[in-house]
């Protein structure tokens, strides 16, 4: 007699694997994509740094401008490359802001208008990508109209954008200034009273801020110096005597 137990007449069948436990096709290929999305962008941004120039902060004088001018090409490129960083865009109109101390007669001179088209267009890129940088919108200001263009020349509205974006920034203090000061249009009371702010800065430089003060009074028109020497009355009586040529008390 066999002790040997009885088979069963059927075969067991494997149960197939939970659709949850296999590796869909579609998630590989979404974490390759997703990986090569990462990968290009790394290569943008890196090309993007090394093409770009040290930092160029808005220039306060001839002197830097001419200094900023020297990276005009790559500050360019690299904002091209950036596409959608708005401080390329302004590092590539700072390049440019020797244009802003041009003469009227460079100004008018049709030679220069594709350098003021160009560093309009970064400046105004630069402001639509990021709009709260207020050195850009101080470029804008001071920018002069291209040949034929007289309207481009307006500084009111990128002045009082540039005030409302930085109003307590200490390096546009000057700048600002000298700008609001040279403008041929009324200052109304808000933008004095944004100038106020300005003066106060730059008086706390002491000497240096005194004198740079005093030369944008004297390249003011006689209306604007009446209003400078009313605001700084407010903020220094002292130094608004200095203006008028008269002694201290």
């Amino acid at each position: 007699m066999s002790l040997e137990p009885p088979r069963p007449n059927f075969m067991f069948e494997r149960e197939p694997r939970p659709a949850a436990l296999e590796e869909p096709l579609t998630l590989r290929i979404g974490l390759i994509a997703f990986a090569g999305l990462l990968a290009l962008g790394a290569v943008w941004m890196l090309l993007a740094a090394l093409i770009a120039p040290p930092a160029i902060a808005l220039p306060s004088d001839r002197q830097s401008a001419g200094a900023a001018a020297a990276h005009r090409t790559s500050a360019q490129w690299a904002a091209w490359l950036g596409l959608v960083r708005g401080d390329l865009y302004a590092q590539a109109a700072f390049a440019d802001a020797d244009l802003a101390y041009l003469d009227k007669a460079g100004a008018e001179d049709p030679a220069n208008a594709a350098r003021i088209a160009r560093a309009r267009s970064n400046a105004l890129s630069a402001t639509s990508l990021s709009p709260v940088n207020g050195a850009a919108w101080l470029l804008l200001a001071e920018l002069p109209a291209a040949a034929g263009k007289s309207g481009d020349a307006n500084p009111a509205t990128p002045l009082f954008m540039s005030y409302f974006t930085a109003p307590n920034d200490p390096t546009l203090a000057r700048v600002r200034l000298d700008r609001a000061l040279a403008t041929r249009a009324g200052l109304d009371k808000d933008l004095q009273q944004f100038m106020k702010s300005d003066l106060r800065q730059i008086l706390a430089d002491g000497p240096q801020g005194k004198a740079a003060i005093m030369a944008a009074y004297k390249a003011a028109s006689p209306q604007n110096q009446a209003v400078l020497e009313s605001l700084s009355a407010d903020v220094d009586r002292d130094f608004a005597r200095s203006l008028r040529g008269e002694p201290p008390k």
